[in-house]
């Protein structure tokens, strides 16, 4: 599955240092929020449906990656 990780056309300076929802095909954002646990509370019964991540400052870097 291509995946898109350029969030730079979905994701502002608004949505710095929170929790964001995104659509399960990770072009849209569904909401924001302080917490994960409000954020997920607010979306209600669809609150399953998303993708859900935490958005850092945009002048911090960070990489995924597996370390054993």
């Amino acid at each position: 599955m291509k995946v898109n990780a350029d969030f730079t056309k979905i994701l502002g300076k608004d949505t710095e240092e929170k929790w964001v929802a995104l659509s399960e095909d990770r072009k849209k954002l569904i909401d924001s929020g302080p917490t994960l646990p409000e954020l997920r509370e607010r979306l209600g019964e669809k609150r399953n449906d998303y993708i859900y991540m935490k958005v850092l400052r945009s002048d911090m870097e960070y990489s995924f990656g597996v370390f054993s």
